[in-house]
């Protein structure tokens, strides 16, 4: 007889803070492995009004994230037309492979058009790994990076930006969304504060900076940075890591321990991993 999934043990909770739409399948495989999942997006993302950038003025494209694969693309297709495709001779690079994922589904892209990526095991997925690979062969004179952000031309890559500058490219830098903090409902406060009152061993998933700064500013609204340093933590870059470490200190400074946390690669496989190691 085949096993059966096990139910939800009391308690194991995972709570997932990547933007709306983007945490399904990994809460699938957590449910699946007896887990129960909180889905709670500390940012939520406004595509930017006005043109983008024509693809086929630069050589090369990058972009920061899945995010901005789709909404770059989906305003050239609303702007151009459901037929519009793109340009043949203008390459993409991607730092990671749910950015690559988000290129190849998207059907104004598809398999055919160049893609540089780092290798999918590559031990970290970010600026130095794309920069190993785009500076192992002859640059375009003019490269765009397509990114979000809060300032006023966004935020993503600058280090990569500077990389190319130096290399000889003339770099563009386009913001397709803004980041904003998510409000959070009233019901969905209420299931943090029932997961701190009852003590429920609880791990929370974490993929930015931005999104650190966001869970902490609505936790000290609720009252509940306490409950927070002591859950189980996972970041998806060492970067990302360290801030949140920063945070904490800064947040709660009498409580002299560092959280229980633990680094992964932002693949959804590693992050399942990652989860369950540290809880």
């Amino acid at each position: 007889m085949p096993a059966q999934p096990s139910a939800p043990a009391p308690g194991r909770t995972a709570i997932l803070t990547r933007p709306a739409g983007q945490n399904d399948d990994l809460a699938q495989a957590l449910t699946a492995r007896g887990w129960r999942t909180l889905d709670l997006p500390a940012l939520r993302l406004t595509p930017e009004a006005g043109p983008a950038p024509d693809p086929a003025d630069v050589g090369l494209v990058v972009f920061v994230s899945g995010n901005a694969v789709r909404m770059f693309l989906d305003k050239w297709r609303a702007s151009a037309g459901p037929d519009w495709t793109w340009p043949a001779a203008t390459a993409a690079a991607v730092v990671g492979p749910a950015s690559a994922r988000a290129l190849r589904e998207h059907p104004a892209f598809g398999d055919g058009p160049r893609l540089l990526q780092p290798a999918p095991d590559s031990l970290h997925f970010d600026s130095e790994a794309l920069w190993a690979i785009l500076s192992a062969a002859p640059l375009p004179a003019r490269v765009l990076i397509v990114r979000g952000g809060r300032g006023e031309q966004g935020s993503g890559r600058d280090w990569l930006a500077g990389r190319l500058r130096d290399a000889g490219a003339s770099v563009t830098l386009h913001r397709a969304y803004r980041r904003v903090p998510e409000a959070w409902t009233p019901a969905l406060a209420g299931r943090l504060r029932e997961l701190a009152r009852a003590a429920i061993p609880t791990t929370w998933l974490l993929t930015s900076a931005e999104g650190v700064d966001a869970v902490r500013g609505q936790l000290a609204a609720l009252e509940l940075l306490d409950w927070w340093a002591d859950c189980r933590l996972v970041a998806t870059h060492p970067r990302i890591a360290r801030h949140l470490i920063t945070v904490i200190a800064e947040a709660l400074p009498a409580r002299g321990v560092p959280p229980m946390l633990q680094t992964c690669a932002p693949r959804d496989e590693d992050i399942l991993a990652a989860i369950e190691s540290v809880s």
